[in-house]
């Protein structure tokens, strides 16, 4: 299988553990002026870029979806091109029409007053405005554009990794679509390490005593040979984290003192993905999901 965009090991990458980086998917100084942008809409709620002393709140939501000209420029023909890499030429609803960038959660300092550590709550994958299917069309990707620097402990997306095996497993069990919450919370319920994660289950004192140590600094593998493992997210404005639409992730703190603009968009394709392509033409997504289903 051949890309226009991203390597053949981001597509292996993405295949197994659900997500991969995508350096400068869009210029830098296109970001930052998105950025910009973002600070006039703060300004006019009275958060200042210059003055830290009205940033008085760890988050600020802006609940809006920006179809403006500077975020426009910002669907590259190269993020384009690497969406279709993952999902199949043609298949991408959204190929060459103008689409809106939100919502924005600009994480200042939440969690800055306690340890770092990884959470019970919030972990999830997206996608609660549809029912949930293993070849739903609805999602396609999870796309997460940066526009700001986000080191370690800078309020970057954790991830888990394996985890969209672990839930194209689950779903392959509905003989209809279900509710995203049903969904979630059977998963939750049902996978002992997810279980762990989530706090469903009561933590043993090897996960209370240092749960980065347990999730974080090492590696799992479940009944089916998926390996789980949290990992943190990092990027440079313009860089895009493409998710699998079944990885689970979560917020996490920012210790870094430093704003975090990003984003999260939906890609939806034209059509369900199917996993008996007689052609056997499969995208990254569906291969992904092939291999958790043990279909080759």
């Amino acid at each position: 299988m051949s890309y226009k965009i991203i390597s053949k090991e981001q597509a292996e990458q993405f295949i197994e553990i659900g997500h991969f980086r995508l350096e400068e998917a869009f210029p830098r100084k296109q970001a930052l002026a998105a950025q910009d942008f973002l600070w006039d809409r703060l300004a006019e709620r009275g958060v200042r870029k210059d003055d830290r002393t009205s940033w008085t709140e760890p988050m600020v939501h802006i609940k809006e979806a920006y179809r403006d000209p500077v975020f426009q420029a910002c669907q590259t023909e190269r993020l384009s091109d690497a969406i279709e890499d993952l999902v199949g030429v043609g298949r991408w609803a959204g190929r060459g029409k103008p689409s809106g960038w939100g919502w924005w959660p600009v994480n200042f300092a939440v969690g800055a007053d306690r340890p770092w550590d990884v959470p019970t709550g919030g972990w999830h994958w997206d996608g609660q405005q549809f029912r949930h299917s293993v070849t739903a069309p609805d999602q396609g990707l999870l796309l997460l554009p940066h526009f700001s620097e986000v080191g370690p402990r800078g309020g970057g997306t954790l991830v888990a990794d394996g985890s969209h095996h672990v839930v194209a497993r689950l779903l392959n069990e509905y003989t209809e679509a279900v509710e995203h919450q049903e969904a979630l919370a059977r998963c939750r319920k049902e996978h002992p390490w997810l279980a762990e994660l989530t706090g469903v289950t009561t933590a043993t004192p090897e996960i209370a005593q240092d749960r980065v140590a347990y999730f974080m600094n090492r590696t799992i593998t479940d009944d089916w040979g998926t390996s789980l493992h949290v990992s943190e997210t990092v990027a440079a404005p313009g860089d895009v984290i493409f998710c699998h639409p079944f990885l689970y992730h979560a917020a996490s703190q920012n210790h870094s003192g430093v704003p975090r603009f990003m984003c999260n968009r939906t890609t939806p394709l034209s059509a369900p993905m199917n996993l008996a392509r007689p052609n056997g033409d499969y995208s990254p997504v569906e291969i992904s999901i092939r291999h958790a289903l043990k279909m080759g």
